[in-house]
């Protein structure tokens, strides 16, 4: 069981890893900005209630760690691999 829970919490990392890495790029509370950090916690929150049928206190322990680390790391290594997109369409 604590197998399966580690591959769920690295499956986590590597999905919220790129928009994490993509949400640096744009700026602060722009519309892309919030995609990039609400879309995949909706898409948590759905594989945790409905396909592996957790409970929040599970989450909390190993999906949320996951989740945090990966926008943290993400957000770190885009902001020095590109400068900020402009969202302002001219």
């Amino acid at each position: 069981m604590k197998d399966l829970n580690l591959f769920i919490s690295i499956a986590a990392f590597v999905v919220h890893f790129p928009f994490g890495f993509l949400r640096v790029r744009y700026k602060k509370f722009s519309r892309p900005w919030s995609r990039c950090l609400y879309i995949p916690i909706v898409l948590n929150f759905v594989v945790r209630r409905f396909v592996l049928h957790w409970q929040w206190q599970t989450a909390m322990i190993y999906l949320w760690p996951a989740v945090l680390l990966a926008h943290i790391l993400g957000g770190i290594v885009g902001s020095r691999y590109k400068p900020y997109h402009d969202t302002k369409t001219e």
